[in-house]
């Protein structure tokens, strides 16, 4: 019994060492993000904004949207101190998901092509389903379904076409949400499966048609950016060390992505994979999910990740 669980560990450590994301050299970052057209959702902060600086630092020509335009003003000053060509805003709500396409135009209709399409907007949602009143409320479930999973899909429709013309490359920021959930976010990892079961056909059906587009979906896990920090504060602590990713780290891995071409590009590595394995096989996943966090810690977690993040909007949509 426990040769098998050996050979089967080992070979699970093999195989996350294949796929272990490589070095991009300067010269890559030269012919692939110099001059290149990225249309960058939800960019006015955390990993998108890092990764416009990012993208910027490397020449690139950039139209950064989000909700907020004063937050776009400020990352599109950094952009350009970083070095971006070009950079422009646009100010949109993604819960608009009929006009969303139009953004893709937008984009077109500044710089004449798109090479990369980054769909990294979201609406953060936390809280329990059962006794919750609100997340279980059609009209809201339908608007996070909107902000995080079908505003993707009409962008990408419109997007393809010039994609194919440019050989270009599109990034679908999800979560290890849409693949492993947790008990606190119910709404939110059924957004991320949305993602995830779209991206990847779309994967797949692009692969038969022998197209030069590719997509990387973005399995990301638990990021310490700006605003979580302040969000969660000291119980952060709760994640171990080498579960939390670094904001910056991960804005690195994105840009290699439209690079490297992964299909799929997990973020924190190891703490991912290994989350990833423990699901698929081993039948005791929830009650050990369950038992390593108390009930109370969930709860505590929850509330102050609602109230911190009203006050920020982010339950609201302005991101």
């Amino acid at each position: 019994m426990w040769k098998g669980a050996l050979v089967i560990l080992i070979l699970a450590v093999f195989l996350m060492w294949l796929q272990y994301p490589r070095k991009v050299s300067q010269q890559e970052y030269d012919s692939h993000i110099k001059d290149k057209v990225v249309l960058l959702c939800g960019a006015s902060s955390g990993i998108g904004e890092q990764l416009a600086y990012k993208l910027g630092k490397q020449g690139a020509q950039l139209l950064l949207v989000a909700r907020t335009q004063s937050k776009l003003d400020k990352v599109k000053e950094g952009a350009i101190k970083a070095g971006a060509k070009r950079v422009e805003t646009l100010s949109f709500d993604f819960s608009n998901v009929e006009s969303s396409g139009d953004v893709v135009g937008k984009a077109v209709d500044l710089f004449g092509k798109i090479d990369y399409l980054v769909l990294n907007h979201a609406a953060m949602v936390s809280g329990y389903l059962i006794n919750n009143d609100r997340h279980q409320d059609p009209k809201y479930i339908l608007r996070m379904f909107r902000i995080n999973a079908l505003s993707f899909y009409e962008m990408t429709f419109k997007a393809l076409p010039y994609l194919e013309a440019s050989k270009g490359h599109i990034f679908a920021t999800s979560s290890m949400a849409g693949e492993t959930p947790a008990s606190f976010s119910n709404i939110y990892t059924s957004t991320k499966h949305a993602v995830n079961g779209f991206f990847y056909s779309l994967q797949q059906e692009l692969l038969a048609r022998q197209s030069p587009v590719g997509v990387t979906v973005g399995a990301l896990g638990f990021i310490v950016t700006e605003d979580l920090d302040a969000i969660l504060g000291e119980d952060k602590s709760v994640f171990p060390s080498f579960a939390q990713g670094d904001v910056h780290d991960c804005a690195t891995g994105m840009m290699d992505s439209l690079i490297i071409r992964p299909r799929t590009f997990t973020y924190p590595f190891i703490a991912n994979k290994l989350q990833r394995f423990l699901w698929y096989i081993n039948p005791y996943y929830h009650e050990m999910m369950n038992s390593s966090m108390p009930m109370e810690t969930f709860d505590r977690l929850v509330s102050t990740m609602k109230e911190q993040s009203e006050i920020r909007g982010f339950q609201k949509g302005n991101f």
